[in-house]
């Protein structure tokens, strides 16, 4: 259950991907932070002389108040390091909660059971233990209506990218308010895709950058919508666990 008098600060989470299969791999590890700063892990097995400088100039180019830090991996096994790294010198296990967008939902989710095979599939120990985590999928679809009805047709919008676009063009300009909790919505200006699967075209190519751009806005994204689940859904509504 989360409280809002007392609530931990969130920490957005995605992955990409070469696939669904279980021996697919990853290929970026993203996380935004709740000063407005992001992490990227990128896995550059097939090009590991790049560097994350070039990337980070690039990406800090799209808006005046982004801050990204991209660590270049050689293989999917140093990414894991990386992301162990990363919640041992950036999180503070007291205060943060990681959250997620279908991650490890009920009706299973993706994210989470990919990390876990990955982590058994290169030998490492699981990176997120006793961590607490809340999926944002359930509280969203259950507690926001994001149905949309056109004529005769009904559709359940319950994405990440389809949420955020309904709830954010909605409530920009009345509910959150000039706020400074909240960023108002405005078209992604980085992500060059309509869903993570043409992400794994860009991969394949070399051509990181791409991914890159669409991992950012997807955490950025999981972000602002676990902010707006603070603050309109009830605590007890919202499950949270220990990893």
């Amino acid at each position: 259950m989360i409280s809002r008098e007392t609530d931990r600060s969130h920490v957005a989470w995605d992955i990409e991907t070469t696939g669904f299969s279980w021996n697919d791999k990853i290929t970026v590890c993203g996380f935004w932070f709740p000063a407005g700063h992001a992490t990227l892990l990128l896995n550059a097995e097939s090009s590991p002389s790049v560097e994350g400088r070039v990337f980070e100039e690039r990406l800090e180019l799209l808006t005046d108040d982004l801050t990204v830090r991209i660590q270049v991996c050689p293989d999917e096994h140093d990414l894991l390091e990386s992301l162990h790294d990363v919640v041992f010198e950036q999180f503070d296990t007291e205060y943060n909660r990681l959250i997620a967008f279908n991650a490890d939902s009920w009706q299973g989710g993706f994210d989470l059971p990919f990390l876990r095979m990955r982590c058994l599939a290169n030998d490492y120990p699981w990176v997120f233990e006793g961590m607490q985590f809340c999926d944002l999928w359930d509280p969203v679809k259950k507690r926001i209506n994001t149905t949309c009805t056109t004529y005769d047709t009904t559709t359940d919008v319950n994405t990440l990218v389809g949420s955020h676009n309904i709830i954010f063009k909605e409530y920009s300009n009345t509910a959150l308010g000039d706020s400074t909790e909240y960023m108002p919505y405005r078209d992604n200006p980085y992500d060059p895709f309509d869903d993570s699967g043409n992400a794994v075209y860009s991969y394949k190519r070399g051509e990181y950058m791409p991914i890159l751009k669409h991992n950012l806005a997807d955490v950025q994204r999981t972000w602002e919508l676990g902010e707006v689940v603070r603050q309109f859904v009830p605590g007890k509504d919202i499950t949270t666990k220990k990893l």
